[in-house]
């Protein structure tokens, strides 16, 4: 009988596992509730309107067509690790022999419900398409309000988060709005706009070295931006923005990027979890009770403080490992030595021709490092069509100075529950 390995996501670990296994006598399915590879590196310029969301989407099915890989629609309900057995949405249960948890993380509000439903996240392209919906409309509704109280609100933009996703969508706001208000909102004036990002931390960048840490608040500052460091957003009305020090905000526009946690679906799983609903695995990226069950990308964590961090490498080699311990058990061989990540550095861009980047003791700046920050994401994106789209978006965008999408698509008032989770 023919193993079955099951995906559960099709994210970077999930393709990077389907890939090492694609054309091995395995029957193997990836399960995902999307139809797409979302490369959410790039998710905070769909948000600020700079790269249709397209661009950074490649249908899953044309990605595993050439391996053999079946792919499966749905959404998972609930995971029977003693049965071996996943059950969808729709009621279907699907068995495994081996399991691949590659399900990613959704936003994290900290328990606090009326953040939940108060603030916006960029995590997913409906919620990405949503913030990028919401600056546009704030842009509207202020270019026709004379009362200046309400214009303040609606030109205030608060930004908690300042880890890689917040600091570059910062950065990438503040141009977008310093180049569209004054070609296409003569209603308002450019000094009008603020932007504000709320760190709980002392430096931006956490991980990052010192130096790129105060390049990376320096970039900011010049772009206008005003940092409130070591400060904690406490709760939102939708008007007013009260942290646990310093006076409150008043903005109509609060986008969260400070925290993700675990798929909620892995809850109820009865294993040891860690911060932010992790999963704790042993050497082989195995739940140490279910050596038939691999945790990949986001969700695993070592214990002892083994680097697991939540970047598109870690996913990748995480999924390659994994399936090479697969394909090891089921050639019944020796298994592999024990994974170790092989971390490749870390970027974070800061704009036009502007990123910082960090290659084990080398620190790299300004139009250099953005250069690494381009090649590299271009290089990561799948497909060449999609390669072609950002291309174009991000040259119409570098010589207009416009942002590629001004389109006000997303229903705002809409939430995502998939995406929103509170703990």
């Amino acid at each position: 009988m023919t193993d079955r390995v099951l995906i559960l996501g099709g994210g970077f670990a999930g393709i990077a596992a389907a890939k090492r296994l694609a054309g091995r006598g395995l029957q193997v399915t990836l399960l995902d509730q999307h139809n797409y590879h979302l490369f959410q590196p790039l998710l905070y310029q769909v948000a600020t309107g700079e790269l249709l969301g397209e661009a950074i989407c490649t249908p899953l099915r044309r990605i595993l067509s050439q391996g053999g890989i079946a792919f499966r629609l749905g959404r998972v309900e609930t995971i029977d690790l003693q049965q071996r057995r996943v059950t969808l949405a729709d009621g279907t249960a699907l068995s495994y022999d081996y399991l691949l948890l590659a399900m990613g993380t959704v936003t994290n509000f900290f328990g606090n419900q009326q953040l939940a439903r108060t603030a916006l996240d960029i995590k997913g392209l409906g919620a990405a398409e949503r913030a990028r919906s919401t600056v546009l409309l704030a842009l509207e509704q202020a270019s026709q309000v004379q009362e200046p109280i309400l214009r303040k609100a609606w030109l205030h933009f608060v930004i908690a988060g300042g880890g890689a996703a917040g600091v570059e969508f910062c950065a990438a706001l503040l141009e977008t709005l310093q180049a569209l208000v004054p070609s296409e909102y003569p209603e308002l004036a450019p000094q009008e706009i603020e932007v504000t990002l709320v760190h709980g931390g002392e430096r931006l960048l956490p991980g990052f070295a010192s130096k790129l840490q105060q390049h990376a608040a320096q970039r900011l500052r010049h772009l206008g931006a005003n940092l409130r460091l070591q400060t904690h957003v406490q709760r939102y009305d939708g008007r007013q923005v009260h942290c646990d020090s310093g006076p409150v905000l008043l903005a109509k526009t609060l986008i969260w990027t400070a925290g993700v946690t675990a798929n909620p679906v892995l809850e109820s799983l009865p294993v040891p979890k860690g911060y932010g609903g992790r999963l704790l695995v042993d050497d082989y990226l195995r739940l140490p009770d279910h050596p038939e069950v691999f945790v990949l990308g986001d969700l695993a964590l070592r214990p002892e403080g083994y680097p697991c961090p939540q970047v598109a490498p870690f996913a990748m080699q995480s999924g390659h490992y994994a399936a090479e311990v697969v394909l090891q058990l089921v050639r019944q061989r020796p298994l592999p030595a024990p994974f170790v990540y092989r971390d490749l550095g870390s970027m974070s861009v800061l704009g036009r021709f502007d990123a910082v980047c960090q290659l084990g003791k080398t620190n790299w700046t300004g139009y250099p490092a953005w250069m690494m920050w381009l090649l590299l994401h271009i290089y990561r994106i799948i497909g060449a069509r999609n390669r072609l789209r950002a291309l174009l978006d991000w040259s119409g965008d570098y010589l207009r100075r416009s942002p590629a999408v001004q389109l006000i698509r997303a229903r705002v008032e809409e939430g995502d529950a998939c995406n929103k989770k509170v703990r």
